[in-house]
């Protein structure tokens, strides 16, 4: 049978908690990974699941958990017995448009409706967002139907044109890498044959150089 109820959700966008849809409840058994399940009022993606007993005749499930909007991890464990909320997780695609005080606008490229986003949303180390450029493609996630966007990120991977690179003086044998200033101010180490005006791919996952583009 499946149940359906209303729980509050403290959204990171406007600092308050709203009620938010929990959609099915399951048992620990059926969570797969991947999975968006409300644990402790917030959601929580199932990043690996182990299953065992506990000396006493009695399944537990324990289960590697990513919080859906900070990337916080931890861990938790369910008797076999208990029930969880699964949740629905959306990822869509905006175009990055410019930063106003602590927000983000972005635009999104199916419905064309503009969206602001806390800076404090953002996912992952605060400086990555040096990198961001307008138009550039960014991801945001959504819990479906309510409360709607919590978090955004940037794309693994983007092209970049180099503005600067600096000169070294000493030269070491074998390829050596020096501090580049992209076209948006960000840095990033690019090998001695990266020259301004060149177009790079950086990895943004790691803020490393990739190749050219």
């Amino acid at each position: 049978m499946i149940h359906r109820a209303l729980g509050l959700f403290a959204h990171p966008h406007i600092g308050v908690q709203l009620p938010f849809r929990r959609w099915i409840q399951i048992v620990p058994n059926t969570v797969r990974l991947g999975m968006v399940i409300e644990h402790k009022g917030e959601p929580q993606i199932v990043e690996s699941k182990d299953q065992g007993g506990t000396g006493r005749g009695q399944a537990v499930v324990k289960l590697n958990l990513r919080h859906a909007a900070t990337g916080a991890r931890s861990q938790a464990r369910f008797r076999g017995s208990d029930t969880l909320e699964l949740m629905k997780l959306v990822q869509n695609k905006y175009q990055f448009l410019y930063t106003e005080g602590n927000k983000a606008h972005m635009l999104n490229m199916q419905t064309f409706e503009e969206l602001a986003m806390d800076m404090d949303t953002f996912e992952g180390a605060k400086d990555k967002t040096a990198f961001l450029e307008d138009g550039m493609e960014i991801i945001v996630q959504s819990l479906e139907p309510t409360p709607g966007p919590i978090s955004w990120r940037l794309p693994s991977r983007y092209t970049f044109k180099v503005k600067s690179v600096e000169a070294r003086l000493a030269k070491d044998k074998g390829a050596t890498y020096s501090p580049a200033t992209l076209a948006n101010n960000a840095r990033v180490s690019v090998p001695d044959f990266i020259k301004p005006g060149d177009s790079i791919v950086v990895d943004l996952d790691k803020v490393q150089y990739v190749g050219r583009s």
